[in-house]
């Protein structure tokens, strides 16, 4: 028997050794699933908190223009120029649209942001797509930088946004404006865009398909519709689709020195044209440009 109480001893040593060990198994995973858990309802409690605050974006946005107006276009579609590189050969589409700021536009916003989709058309289809867009800004210090195809924004705050070509839109966002809203609503409530488009090569033998669709047209057309408005505070952007209402459509007329609609008065616009009123137009031979309306 004297032999056997060490044995027992062991025994419960070794039972004493398990117990602490399993003790320990256990708390150790208890407290990473502590840990785990309230990361977990803090991610949670940060997206919704970013839902919310998107929301309360979304709620907010408010269109900022009440009419949109083409007063003015005209379609050359035998167009040559030439400059320091060489001589080109296209066509040409260019408007002047007349934009009116809305009573609500730019509500408890930093900055928002309007694309509009000229569509030209012919009597034997579609052609091209023109692009516009204006960025309203709360003060001259939000944006710092816009331009490109895809009609991209820098902000002063680091934020980056491109335009609705990202998300398969066929149209080329060349032109385009930024306004400060306090100088602007103070003092006006519209202004006008210039949307251009020249379409060239150096070949008169071997042009673009659009300018040979340009070329055989009998009738010219021209749809106006809001492609997005985009809401932008800090860094949350919340972009509210177009409803593909066209806002204006007009017929281009042939008139012989090629398609024209309206009327362009030299001294009420600030954009020198081209075509059949005679004077000339000041871009070069890409025409594309980006212009900054000061009222």
């Amino acid at each position: 028997m004297s032999g056997e109480k060490p044995m027992v001893e062991k025994k419960v040593i070794l039972c004493a050794i398990l117990a602490i060990a399993l003790g320990i198994a256990t708390i150790v995973p208890l407290e990473y699933m502590m840990t785990a858990q309230a990361q977990a309802n803090a991610q949670t409690a940060e997206a919704q908190a970013k839902a919310n605050a998107t929301a309360d974006v979304q709620a907010s946005v408010q269109p900022m223009f009440s009419d949109v107006n083409v007063t003015y276009a005209y379609c050359n579609p035998d167009k040559t120029t030439s400059n320091d590189t060489g001589t080109f050969y296209g066509s040409s589409v260019e408007a002047v649209v007349n934009f009116t700021l809305a009573p609500d536009a730019l509500k408890n916003a930093d900055a928002q942001i309007e694309y509009y989709k000229l569509a030209v058309s012919s009597d034997q289809g579609p052609i091209l797509n023109m692009g516009y867009y204006i960025v309203l800004e709360a003060n001259s210090y939000v944006t710092t930088g816009m331009g490109g195809p895809e009609g991209t924004i820098t902000f002063a705050n680091g934020l980056t946004f491109n335009g609705p070509t990202a998300t398969g839109q066929d149209i080329d966002f060349g032109n385009g404006q930024c306004i400060n809203y306090p100088a602007w609503s103070s003092s006006s409530n519209y202004t006008w865009g210039y949307v251009s488009n020249f379409i060239y090569g150096s070949d008169p033998n071997n042009l673009p398909q659009t300018v040979t669709e340009l070329r055989n047209a009998t009738t010219i057309y021209i749809d106006v519709t809001k492609i997005c408005t985009v809401m932008v505070t800090g860094n949350i952007t919340v972009t509210t689709p177009g409803s593909n209402q066209i806002l204006q459509h007009i017929e281009l007329t042939n008139t012989g020195n090629g398609f024209l609609y309206g009327t362009y008065n030299e001294a009420n616009n600030p954009f020198p044209m081209s075509g059949d009123p005679g004077v000339t137009l000041a871009p070069g031979a890409n025409e594309t440009q980006t212009v900054t309306t000061i009222p």
